[in-house]
C-alpha cells in the first residue's frame, strides 16, 4: 500500500521544480522531503522526478500519475471536509416535509412570508399523506421533516423529536347556533352532531379518545380532511366541529363562526417535528429544525 502522505509530496514538487522550496511548502525539512521521495521511488520502481536545468521535473510515469493524485486529493478533501455550509441568502434549495393540517394551515403562511425575506431562493413543499408513508420517506431521505401529533401515532425510537406548538381543544359552531352556551357540557358532546377531522390518517383522535375513557361516544356526521373545509361545513350546518383553538380563532376571522370552550379535561394537541438522525445532521436541515422551532404562530 502506497502512503497517501508520500502522494501528496508529488503535485507539490511538480509545482515548485525544487526540494527545497517543496519541502518548505509542505511544512517538512528538505532531508525529511528528500528522504520520503526516495522511499516513493522505490515503492513505485520509478525515479520520479529528475533534476534538469530547468529544475525537477517528473518522469513520464509520474507526470501521468499527477492529475490522477490531485484529482483523488481533492475529492478526500471534500469528503473529509463535513456537510457544506447553507447560506439561506443565497442558496437555492427546496425542504420536502410531510405534515397534519394543523401544520400547513398555521405555519405556512407565517414561514412562507418569513422566508421571503431571509431565504429568498428556499421553498417548502408540504406533503398530507398518512403516517405510515411520511415515516419511510423521511427514512429513505426523501423528505426533510415530519410534523406530526403526539400522543396518538408511534413515533419510531430513532428520529429526534423537537416539540413545536401546543394548543388546547375549543368547539366551533355557526354564529346562529345562538342556543349552545359559551361552556359546553358532555351532554353536548355527546348529542351534538359533529364534524370530525381524524388528527391522524389512522383516525385516531384526542376528543375521541377522552371521551372513550369515560365511555361516552359523540355523534359524527361527516368526516372533512380540512380544516377550511370543516368550517365551511359547520356554517353551512350548524353541525359542532371541535378544533384546536388557534385554528378556530384563524376560521373565525374568515367565517360566520363562534367559538365555544369544551368542558373541563378536555385534551391539548401537541404537535412535533420529528427528523432522522441519519439526515439531521445536514446544515440546511440544522437551519430548517431551528427556523421551525422559532416560528411564531
Amino acid at each position: 500500500m502506497i502512503d497517501l502522505n508520500l502522494l501528496r509530496l508529488v503535485p507539490i514538487l511538480a509545482k515548485e521544480k525544487s526540494v527545497t522550496r517543496a519541502a518548505l511548502k509542505a511544512n517538512l525539512s528538505q532531508s525529511a522531503f528528500s528522504h520520503a521521495l526516495n522511499r516513493l521511488r522505490e515503492q513505485l520502481n520509478d525515479e520520479m522526478f529528475i533534476r534538469t536545468r530547468n529544475g525537477m521535473e517528473p518522469t513520464p510515469y509520474a507526470a501521468m500519475m499527477i492529475p490522477v493524485i490531485e484529482s483523488a486529493l481533492s475529492k478526500l478533501d471534500t469528503a473529509t471536509r463535513g456537510p457544506s455550509h447553507f447560506d439561506p441568502l443565497r442558496d437555492a434549495h427546496t425542504f420536502y416535509i410531510g405534515a397534519v393540517d394543523y401544520f400547513e394551515f398555521m405555519f405556512m403562511p407565517v414561514l412562507t412570508a418569513r422566508f421571503k425575506t431571509i431565504a429568498p431562493n428556499v421553498r417548502l413543499s408540504v406533503d398530507i399523506l398518512s403516517e405510515t408513508i411520511k415515516v419511510e420517506r423521511v427514512e429513505q431521505g426523501q423528505l426533510d421533516a415530519f410534523i406530526g401529533v403526539d400522543n396518538v401515532q408511534h413515533i419510531p425510537h430513532y428520529f429526534n423529536k423537537h416539540k413545536l406548538i401546543s394548543d388546547h381543544f375549543v368547539a366551533i359552531a355557526s354564529v346562529e347556533r345562538t342556543d349552545l352556551p359559551e361552556q359546553l357540557t358532555m351532554r353536548h358532546l355527546v348529542s351534538e352532531a359533529q364534524i370530525h377531522l381524524p388528527a391522524v390518517s389512522s383516525g385516531a383522535d384526542h376528543i375521541d379518545g377522552w371521551l372513550l375513557e369515560q365511555h361516552l361516544y359523540r355523534p359524527l356526521a361527516t368526516v372533512v380532511q380540512s380544516y377550511a373545509v370543516g368550517g365551511r361545513v359547520a356554517v353551512a350546518t350548524g353541525y359542532l366541529m371541535c378544533v384546536p383553538f388557534r385554528i378556530a380563532r384563524e376560521l373565525a376571522t374568515m367565517l360566520p363562526l363562534r367559538i365555544m370552550q369544551l368542558p373541563e379535561g378536555a385534551p391539548s394537541y401537541d404537535l412535533l417535528l420529528l427528523t432522522h438522525r441519519l439526515f439531521d445532521c445536514q446544515p440546511a436541515v440544522q437551519w430548517l429544525i431551528n427556523e421551525l422551532k422559532a416560528a411564531r404562530i
